[in-house]
């Protein structure tokens, strides 16, 4: 199993996993043009997704959904909230989710996360494959957009061969920014963001030790830096060759889960 973005951060956000026979699309929060841009790069192309699942219907994770749904046909997963309040509940493609079922697509079993953010009902996932006999399943945590942890979900992110780790912002630089204090305010709550130590706290509660990549995503582009990201969760992770990266506008390239 193997995964890269096309994109991490408030202005898009999606995401590529693909095993031995199945290829999916974690949010499309970038215009049709940049996700065929983004998936030209890596030599795919949007017939080539097998299906599409969407965290929550914030912009920057549905913005080039309908054109994708208009052009291909593949199906599209998604909470009941997150459809209602996207507009996509009509779609015939469209499969509701329950956050306490996984869905299986081909040799990829996805299983939604409830998280504490503020959208109508959003989930983030862990994704394993299902391996021919006498193999190990591997597991990929994705963990973004959510303004505090929970037992559930660290329940629900042990045992990740891989993991995607929302670092959205620095306190000190949040508190010093341009965003007005009602921003703030929301971006620091329960139901907003994770900030750089948060993110470290909750990988302490993890058994993290067996984590073959660590991706610091979803960073602020005017309330953190990535350098402080890194810093934050080298505390904890401390295998820098073992961390990435995630770009607002490249992403990341093809990371392999051996």
């Amino acid at each position: 199993m193997r995964f890269s973005s096309l994109g991490s951060g408030s202005r898009g956000n999606a995401l590529i996993v693909e095993s031995n026979q199945t290829r999916i699309l974690i949010d499309c929060g970038v215009t049709l043009r940049a996700l065929s841009e983004g998936l030209a790069r890596l030599d795919l192309s949007t017939e080539s997704i097998d299906a599409v699942f969407i965290t929550h219907e914030h912009g920057d994770h549905i913005k080039g959904l309908k054109s994708l749904a208009r052009q291909c046909s593949m199906p599209l997963y998604m909470t009941h909230g997150t459809a209602i309040k996207s507009g996509l509940d009509h779609l015939p493609q469209m499969n509701i989710l329950n956050h306490f079922t996984p869905v299986v697509v081909g040799d990829l079993l996805v299983q939604p996360v409830t998280v504490p953010h503020d959208a109508r009902e959003p989930c983030q996932f862990v994704i394993s494959n299902q391996p021919a006999s006498g193999q190990q399943a591997k597991k990929l945590g994705v963990l973004t957009d959510l303004g505090s942890y929970t037992p559930h979900i660290i329940e629900s992110y042990q045992d990740c061969d891989a993991m995607i780790l929302e670092c959205n912002y620095d306190e000190s630089m949040l508190q010093n920014g341009p965003y007005p204090i009602s921003l703030k305010q929301r971006v620091k709550g329960n139901w907003g963001h994770l900030s750089n130590g948060q993110a470290a706290d909750l990988l302490s509660k993890l058994q993290h030790q067996n984590i073959q990549w660590l991706v610091v995503a979803h960073i602020s582009q005017k309330n953190n830096q990535a350098s402080l990201a890194c810093e934050a969760i080298k505390a904890i992770f401390p295998h820098h060759d073992r961390m990435r990266v995630a770009d607002q506008d490249n992403g990341f390239d093809w990371l392999e889960i051996a």
